[in-house]
């Protein structure tokens, strides 16, 4: 299919699209109305669906010419940034450009990345944190690692893999436990700490079979996981905190786990490796390594549950926990 893509007419439906007119588009290129126009039909009969409306010169795109117009916005956008990049001159091999998730960054690799740099001298590694989903596609990086299901949507010049899924379990400091949670195991007049963009209590009351308070007045929402297990950590409430971000303050005892219950969680860590490219002997040294670190982690953490006795119950393929940070 590739080779037989229609370049040119991509490039008119996408000037026209920008512009919202044909004559605009075709000053911009450089090409009379007509030969715009024809373009946008050819690429309509090829695709079988209407792509724009025309009112005279102006255009108003359909929902599928919104759709195609969105993926040529970004396929150009990293066209221009490579093309920027090879005539800048090409990066030294030895440095690494990783746009990364907040919380991963700043509670998970932040930890780890000086293990990665004494290991490899002369390399080195800008770090760039990052809202959950902005995947900044018109700069380049050489890695991008964020949160989310799984290929939910793909993004053009990327290739996504699977880095981690994580254990959803809840946490609260010895005393906050010892308040608010009954000798029956229930929760009592417990504040909540909700990271708005993964609130996942709703599925942990389910799959867990753990009593619903009923009607929660007490909760906090912040907008990152790390804040929750932060105000947590000060004894103000109760939270679902991450494996990968929480498992320090669970190991020395900051953190407790007052219910014998933890879910996989359906989402999980990507990262995100430029497609097409041939990695440097940098870009390998990271990836495998950063790999490596991470199964260690899980294994570290699997074996530390199993000797508390958690329960871990499976919670990958369900969608119902509402995610708004979710990669687009």
């Amino acid at each position: 299919m590739r080779n037989r893509l229609p370049l040119t007419a991509f490039r008119a439906f996408d000037a026209a699209a920008r512009n919202g007119s044909l004559t605009a588009a075709a000053a911009e290129l450089g090409v009379t109305r007509p030969a715009v126009s024809k373009q946008i039909k050819q690429l309509e009969l090829m695709l079988g669906a209407p792509l724009m409306d025309r009112f005279g010169n102006t255009v108003r795109l359909t929902p599928a010419g919104q759709e195609l117009s969105q993926s040529l916005a970004q396929a150009f956008d990293q066209i221009a940034a490579t093309a920027s990049r090879i005539a800048q001159g090409t990066p030294a091999p030895n440095v690494i450009r990783i746009l990364v998730d907040r919380d991963f960054a700043s509670s998970f690799l932040a930890g780890h990345i000086g293990q990665f740099l004494v290991r490899n001298p002369g390399v080195s590694v800008e770090v760039v944190a990052e809202r959950n989903g902005r995947l900044r596609l018109d700069e380049d990086f050489n890695f991008r690692i964020f949160y989310g299901h799984h290929a939910a949507k793909s993004h053009p010049g990327l290739r996504e893999e699977v880095l981690c899924h994580w254990h959803d379990l809840t946490v609260c400091t010895p005393d906050y436990a010892a308040a608010h949670v009954s000798a029956a195991g229930d929760l009592v007049d417990a504040q909540l700490l909700i990271d708005g963009n993964y609130d996942v209590w709703e599925d942990w009351f389910v799959q867990t079979g753990q009593r619903h308070p009923g009607t929660i007045r007490n909760v906090t929402h912040f907008n990152e996981t790390s804040l929750c297990l932060s105000t947590a950590m000060s004894g103000g409430g109760i939270t679902i905190g991450d494996s990968i971000l929480a498992f320090p303050a669970i190991r020395s005892g900051r953190l407790v786990l007052p219910f014998r219950h933890g879910l996989e969680s359906a989402q999980c860590y990507s990262i995100f490796l430029r497609s097409g490219a041939r990695p440097t002997q940098a870009e390998t040294g990271f990836r495998n390594w950063l790999g490596q670190v991470v199964h260690d982690h899980q294994a570290e953490v699997n074996k530390y549950l199993a000797d508390i006795g958690i329960n871990l119950i499976s919670n990958i393929g369900r969608k119902r926990a509402r995610s708004v940070g979710q990669i687009s």
